[in-house]
């Protein structure tokens, strides 16, 4: 680790220790370095802020589902059906029921706005900061399946990453047989990697793709893979 990123580390540690009152991680990252998202950047001192910070923080969860699902006794499906979405602060959760399904994090909001879950529950992660506060609030659900949807480069994995620390069998999505096939046929058009220094733990295989390769694939583009009937969909999603 470098002098400036352990200066910026401590940091973090210091103000944790001794100024922190539950604020979340934009919040904070404003506060100390004038950028609110400078720790979201840096896996090193995100992970240091999240490992300090107060699991049950006030921010809001965005979710959908067409399940039964029920938060301090409301319907989240009623009111997807009639809002189209709920949110609720992650922190304020008294009693959940729900019935056995998939669960899907997307990482990005367009996913989330315009897609329709089948049989699922969709939740809308919003970056790293988030990541612990989902992981908790997912626990407490019954589920056959967690899956992460996110952007496939190393900021998306990185995001995966972190919910491994939470959830041994969490997939990604998408697939690599997908990621191969999206690349082969689509790789002229796929922008290239924004960054490739990256430390990536898991999914290593498909991190080295895109190093090879230098493109990533955004979560947007297989959106218009689906409607154009050019990507299978998969079976938690319906359009």
């Amino acid at each position: 680790m470098d002098r400036v990123l352990e200066e910026a580390r401590q940091k973090i540690i210091d103000f944790m220790e001794n100024e922190y009152r539950g604020e979340d991680i934009r919040f904070c990252s404003a506060y100390l370095f004038g950028d609110s998202k400078f720790i979201e950047k840096n896996r090193v001192l995100a992970d240091t802020f999240n490992g300090l910070a107060v699991v049950e923080r006030p921010n809001i969860i965005y979710i959908k589902t067409d399940t039964e699902l029920k938060i301090n006794g409301v319907s989240i499906r009623e009111l997807t059906e009639k809002l189209h979405l709920a949110a609720f602060f992650g922190g304020d959760i008294k009693s959940i029921e729900n019935s056995a399904n998939n669960v899907i994090i997307s990482e990005n909001l367009s996913f989330f706005m315009s897609a329709k879950p089948k049989n699922s529950v969709f939740l809308y992660n919003k970056g790293f900061h988030l990541t612990k506060q989902i992981s908790h609030f997912v626990k407490k659900l019954t589920f056959d399946r967690v899956i992460f949807f996110g952007d496939v480069d190393l900021e998306g994995l990185a995001i995966y990453d972190a919910f491994r620390e939470h959830f041994d069998g969490i997939e990604f999505y998408p697939d690599p047989e997908t990621i191969r096939f999206v690349i082969s046929v689509y790789g002229d058009a796929l922008p290239p990697l924004k960054q490739q220094d990256r430390k990536i733990t898991f999914l290593k295989g498909i991190a080295e793709m895109l190093k090879e390769k230098n493109v990533r694939i955004e979560q947007e583009f297989l959106q218009v893979l689906f409607a154009r009937g050019r990507l299978k969909r998969p079976e938690w999603m319906d359009m």
